[in-house]
């Protein structure tokens, strides 16, 4: 059992909002602050989660726009048809069978099978870790109390043995002879007197007199540590151990949501990696599901970017989720110049992952995406935009090289089926080793060859590119390549301000510090040269990356 479908009206920021659940399990919102992500996860919380959420107990805030004439409603959908409904004009959420017939909730209830385990950015580890019915330890008690009925009466036998030690203990056996007996004289007016003793515990009550303890051998490892004392990050991978272990050994049982604000937090990037795949082993070893919001690049991959949720708002639809499933992005290609039958749900995902990066995974983040052939561009071209007073890091602009002009079109068509907006730049050169390249750009584009490699290009031009129904698209062609086009440019502008033209002399600089071999260092030399201009020649800006400002303002 497994969710399927989230359906959203009038939560929050989210005014009619739909996801798809992917099938490998996992789910990674990505967007700006302040754009829904957060009001997604304690949606579904509020139905699988822990308490009750009704209509009368919705706060003004919960109401889209605050305004309580909006009938909140939540619904989630599971793989097998099981449903639950909730409708802030009713006072309980409505429940529905594999068959679509209304169940009452003590028999119907999804959060017996199916609860949610929510960790919100401010953490609170603690409460995750309490034996509550629907919490992940009151899950991994039950698993653990079922399984350990064969050994019920060894566990009796183990706690009468415990019990007669106690009885040694000075006034304990009195202490519980008289709390037998003052029981028993307090009905004393009532005709259904109940008895009570201490009994033998059931194995879920054993269960949950084990203490989770740490120990830090690199100061003393004679003294345990109580989860209590510490620090937040270690908190966390405590109750992703006990997930990841609980998916492991209870395979038949282990299901539910696990909902995490910000998993980054409190890990450094190696940790953040290692923690992504731990998240794609649990969701693969078990149903447990689990639904992220990150800002970190670590917890995505364009190789899996069926998982990835773009979320955005607007003033008049509010929160919205981008999702890009396989057969999406196929249909995308095929439209956009790949042979149609080249592209399959079986080969998709290894496409995208055969040149993945980190450095690629950021664009999901983009408020603005420039996609260039290389480190040349992506180095120095942030640099010249700061004389534009365009600041990339600050305006969310990422400028992302893929690794040759021959895989612009591959990335350009995954951050556009995103609906991430984006600018290509790119060279003429038509050298025999870029010919086929410029082609598929070409034929990308819906533009000829020659467009790209006009002879007559001085400097740069801009293309605008569509194809009706499908896409419209701005491109940067530079002469000959970055490096040519931007001298060319220098010298231009150095001429017409009759201004010394030092260019020369700070690439030389550049060789003689960074000491490149063959062509190698090539953004590293380009960003150097970039400093070395900016610092000396303040007004001057390259005419192509004036052309770019203006297409990002």
């Amino acid at each position: 059992m497994r969710i399927s479908k989230i359906h959203i009206e009038n939560f929050r920021s989210a005014k009619n909002l739909d996801i798809e659940f992917p099938e490998s399990g996992m789910l990674v919102l990505v967007g700006p602050n302040n754009a829904g992500k957060s009001n997604i996860l304690r949606a579904v919380h509020n139905i699988l989660g822990e308490f009750w959420f009704k209509g009368e107990t919705a706060e003004l805030n919960d109401f889209y726009n605050k305004d309580k004439s909006n009938v909140i409603k939540i619904e989630i959908t599971f793989d097998n048809n099981r449903r639950v409904v909730f409708d802030s004009s009713k006072s309980w959420p409505t429940y529905f069978n594999e068959n679509g017939t209304q169940v009452y909730a003590s028999s119907g209830n999804v959060k017996d099978d199916f609860p949610c385990t929510y960790l919100p950015a401010n953490r609170s580890v603690e409460k995750n870790l309490q034996f509550k019915k629907w919490e992940l330890m009151g899950k991994i008690a039950k698993s653990f109390n079922d399984k350990a009925q064969a050994k019920k009466e060894e566990l009796e036998q183990k706690f009468d043995e415990v019990m007669r030690v106690l009885d040694e203990v000075e006034n304990f056996k009195n202490f519980k002879e008289d709390f037998v007996s003052f029981f028993d004289e307090m009905q004393a007016d009532s005709p259904y007197r109940l008895k009570v003793n201490f009994k033998a515990f059931t194995p879920i009550n054993y269960f949950k007199s084990i203490n989770i303890l740490a120990n830090d051998s690199s100061i003393n490892d004679k003294y345990d540590i109580d989860v209590e004392e510490l620090g937040d990050g270690n908190k966390s991978l405590m109750l992703f151990a006990l997930i990841r272990s609980y998916a492991k050994n209870f395979k038949k049982e282990a299901q539910g949501l696990l909902a995490i604000e910000e998993p980054e937090i409190y890990l450094h990037p190696q940790a953040r990696r290692h923690l992504y795949s731990v998240f794609k082993e649990i969701v693969k070893n078990s149903n447990i599901q689990i639904l992220i919001s990150t800002h970190s690049s670590a917890f995505l991959d364009t190789e899996e970017f069926y998982q990835i949720g773009v979320v955005g708002k607007n003033k008049d639809e509010g929160t919205k989720v981008r999702q890009v499933n396989k057969q999406t992005l196929i249909s995308f290609c095929e439209s956009t110049g790949v042979p149609k039958n080249q592209a399959d749900a079986e080969n998709i995902s290894t496409y995208y992952g055969s040149t993945s990066n980190y450095r690629l995974n950021e664009g999901f983040f983009s408020k603005f995406l420039i996609l260039v052939e290389g480190e040349t561009e992506e180095r120095a071209l942030p640099l010249y935009l700061e004389a534009q007073s365009v600041f990339c890091d600050f305006s969310g602009i990422s400028i992302i090289g893929v690794g040759g002009k021959g895989q612009i079109p591959k990335y350009w068509r995954l951050f556009k089926s995103f609906g991430l907006p984006t600018l290509i730049l790119f060279d003429n050169d038509n050298s025999d080793d870029k010919r086929s390249s410029n082609g598929i750009i070409a034929n990308t584009f819906n533009i000829r060859s020659e467009e790209i490699t006009d002879g007559t290009l001085s400097i740069y031009k801009e293309l605008d590119c569509e194809k009706s129904g499908v896409f419209k698209q701005k491109l940067i062609v530079l002469e000959q390549n970055f490096e040519t086009a931007l001298k060319k440019d220098f010298d231009k502008y150095c001429s017409d301000n009759s201004l010394e033209n030092k260019y020369e002399t700070y690439l030389n600089e550049a060789r003689e510090i960074i000491k490149p071999e063959k062509d190698r260092q090539k953004g590293a030399m380009a960003r150097f040269v970039a400093k070395r201009i900016r610092a000396n020649y303040p007004n001057y800006i390259p005419s192509f990356v004036s052309k770019i400002s203006e297409i990002i303002k």
